[in-house]
């Protein structure tokens, strides 16, 4: 039996802002910092065999604060990285919808399937982080397993372990400096806390 915890990063101040963003490399706020420290005590009982974050610096920083661990200490998978929003990074949706009409209108009649400019679309991002976590499943070993990281690479890697479709990855959300706890045997996986 394995359990998997999956955590969400804490605040920064792009999220603050509510702007679009996946591989802009910022780091955690006060209060983001806050949110890991208290999730380091909800954890702190747990010893983790295996810390795997995405190489941005907010994640790190979240893994390090919540493990008491440095940096050289984590399994870093840059396929792990959020959706890539592109010319779209650190904007609004009505700036883009002002600036890129087109291409905005394009983005909500398919959102799964359209590339956003010079970024990606949800489909390849799906198929990204689904190949990396298939492939870190295999690698996995001891009991527990802690991955920290964004919320769609978060939601991606519930789906998978749930064994749900691609469209499944919408009724999940992963709340700031919180984990999930997933415990799997034979494949087959339990939901045991979600967003504590």
């Amino acid at each position: 039996m394995i359990n998997i915890y999956l955590a969400r990063h804490g605040e920064t101040e792009l999220n603050k802002k509510k702007v679009y963003y996946g591989f802009t490399d910022v780091p955690l706020n006060s209060k983001g910092e806050t949110q890991c420290q208290a999730l380091k005590q909800k954890l702190i009982n747990v010893k983790f065999d295996t810390v795997i974050t995405s190489p941005l610096i907010r994640v790190v920083n979240s893994a390090e604060i919540i493990t008491g661990l440095k940096k050289e200490n984590f399994k870093l998978y840059k396929d792990l990285r959020e959706l890539n929003f592109g010319k779209w990074e650190d904007m609004h949706y009505w700036e883009i919808e002002k600036e890129y009409p087109d291409e905005w209108k394009a983005w909500c009649k398919d959102s799964e399937g359209y590339c956003t400019p010079n970024g990606e679309s949800f489909k390849v991002f799906y198929e990204r982080v689904k190949f990396c976590f298939e492939g870190i499943q295999k690698e996995i070993t001891g009991e527990n397993v802690l991955i920290v990281g964004h919320e769609g690479v978060l939601k991606i890697i519930a789906s998978i372990i749930l064994n749900l479709r691609i469209k499944d990855y919408w009724r999940f959300t992963f709340e700031f400096g919180t984990y999930s706890l997933f415990e799997v045997e034979d494949n087959f996986a339990v939901i045991r806390k979600i967003n504590y």
